[in-house]
């Protein structure tokens, strides 16, 4: 799609910034949050950035693989309260952020 600036938007079209879900993790709703989170980055086609590991070769696609990885970080980072965000400030991929956030907050913790 094209937008009135000249830009492109990200697939998935909309708000690059805004990643559309509302639901914030607050320590206590996980379950409803990482479902609310993961529709809406399914909706986006970045699911394989919270579910895959980080591309061994540093070339090519691995430039776009950093910049939606970026990406999903931001939208987790706006997607939970202040002080959970604080906890995943030095993460360095959104699968971390994921895994962390499951392991501390999720009642099934496989």
């Amino acid at each position: 799609s094209r937008n009135s600036e000249g830009g492109n938007d990200h697939k998935g079209g909309g708000n690059p910034f805004s990643y559309g879900s509302t639901v914030k993790l607050d320590g206590h709703n996980y379950e409803l949050w990482s479902r609310s989170f993961m529709l809406s980055v399914k909706g986006h086609r970045k699911r394989h950035i919270i579910e895959e590991d980080e591309p061994t070769n540093k070339s090519g696609k691995y430039i776009t693989w950093e910049e939606d990885d970026s990406m999903v970080m931001s939208w987790i980072m706006n997607s939970v309260q202040p002080q959970i965000a604080s906890t995943i400030t030095y993460y360095t991929t959104a699968k971390e952020m994921w895994e962390f956030l499951r392991q501390t907050y999720s009642q099934d913790k496989n």
